[in-house]
C-alpha cells in the first residue's frame, strides 16, 4: 500500500499531515503495512507523477485530498488523465450532494457540483458527513482509492477504505516489537 497526500498547505507547513499517521493505524489493525507514502502540492505534474510512480509499485494507492469545490482540488482530474478516462457526472455523488446541501439548507452550487465529476467507471467511496464523496478505480494495474483531507472525513471513510484494501490484497502479517530502555543510547 502506497500513500499520496495532495495539498499546498501539507508542503507549506500551514497543516501537519496526521492523515497518513490515521490511515497507517487503520491499515495495520488489519494487519497491513503503508510502504511509501508522496506528499505533493496542489500542482497537476507533480500529482500525475507521483500517482504514476506509486502505482507501478504498489497493489493500493490512497490518496488523501484534492476532492473538494475549489479550483486546487485536483485528484479527480488526475485520476482520470492518468487512467485515460473521461470525467463524468457520477449520479450517486450528485445525489449525495443535493442531500448533503438540502440538510444544511444550502443550494447546490456550481461549484459543489464538481465534487460530483469522477473518471468514468469510478466506485464512490462514502463519506458520510462531508460533501465530497471518494472513489475506487483500478488505474495502471493498482486499486486507487481517494478521500478528501478533511480530517474527521477521512476517519469516518477509513472502514470502507480499509474493507477494499483488505479485499484487494488481504490481510498481512505483521509483527510489531516495541522495546523501552533506560540509561542507554539508541546506537
Amino acid at each position: 500500500v502506497a500513500l499520496l497526500l495532495t495539498g499546498n498547505e501539507l508542503m507549506s507547513g500551514d497543516t501537519v499531515d496526521s492523515n497518513s499517521s490515521r490511515i497507517a493505524l487503520a491499515l495495520r489493525a488489519h494487519k497491513i503495512c503503508v510502504g511509501k507514502k508522496i506528499t505533493v502540492g496542489d500542482d497537476p505534474k507533480l500529482l500525475s507523477d507521483g500517482l504514476i510512480e506509486l502505482c507501478a509499485s504498489a497493489e493500493v494507492v490512497i490518496i488523501n485530498g484534492g476532492l473538494g469545490p475549489t479550483e486546487d482540488d485536483l485528484t479527480a482530474d488526475m485520476v482520470a488523465e492518468v487512467s485515460d478516462k473521461a470525467l463524468v457526472t457520477h449520479p450517486r455523488a450528485t445525489e449525495h450532494l443535493e442531500v448533503w446541501c438540502e440538510r444544511r439548507g444550502l443550494e447546490l452550487s456550481a461549484s459543489n457540483l464538481k465534487q460530483a465529476m469522477l473518471p468514468e467507471g469510478a466506485d464512490l467511496v462514502a463519506n458520510p458527513i462531508g460533501s465530497a464523496v471518494g472513489f475506487a478505480l483500478e488505474v495502471n494495474g493498482a486499486l486507487v482509492i481517494t478521500s478528501p483531507g478533511v480530517p474527521e472525513e477521512l476517519t469516518a471513510m477509513l472502514p470502507e477504505i480499509c474493507d477494499l484494501t483488505v479485499t484487494r490484497i488481504g490481510g498481512g502479517t505483521t509483527f510489531i516489537r516495541r522495546l523501552q530502555t533506560f540509561g542507554i543510547g539508541e546506537s
